[in-house]
């Protein structure tokens, strides 16, 4: 029984360890696609480049989701076809910076960059857990 018991936690073990390796593969690679398109117009922290922050962004979708899946895949519809009524933003952010361009990006790019845009406020928090925008 004991042996069982082992068997069946090691194998726990073992796929969270899998799972987490697989979310931090494509933390890295929203990551990528981030310094590779994003950053052309989003500064990760302020101050602003030419559009809102994406630490911003992040807390933003955080306050306004509780669930990760749904504001990935809405961050996902955002970035496909930008639009007002979609902006997690305050509306100033709109009227300083305007909309922006759908970033030419495949499906499995933006996939990526959503789930590191959605991550990047653990991540930050994670680090820095005094920050004014993290929830504890």
């Amino acid at each position: 029984m004991k042996k069982i018991l082992f068997t069946i936690l090691l194998s726990s073990i073992t796929t969270v360890s899998l799972a987490k390796e697989l979310d931090q593969a494509r933390f890295d690679q929203g990551k990528a696609v981030y310094d590779k398109v994003c950053t052309v117009c989003h500064n990760y922290l302020p101050p602003p480049k030419n559009a809102p922050p994406i630490f911003g962004i992040s807390t933003h979708y955080h306050q306004a989701f509780a669930d990760g899946d749904k504001a990935i895949a809405h961050i996902i519809d955002y970035l496909k076809k930008p639009a007002a009524n979609k902006s997690m933003l305050p509306p100033m952010a709109t009227q300083r910076w305007g909309l922006m361009v759908p970033p030419p990006l495949s499906d499995e790019e933006l996939r990526a960059v959503a789930y590191w845009v959605w991550e990047v406020y653990h991540v930050e928090c994670a680090r820095t857990p005094n920050l004014g925008f993290c929830r504890h």
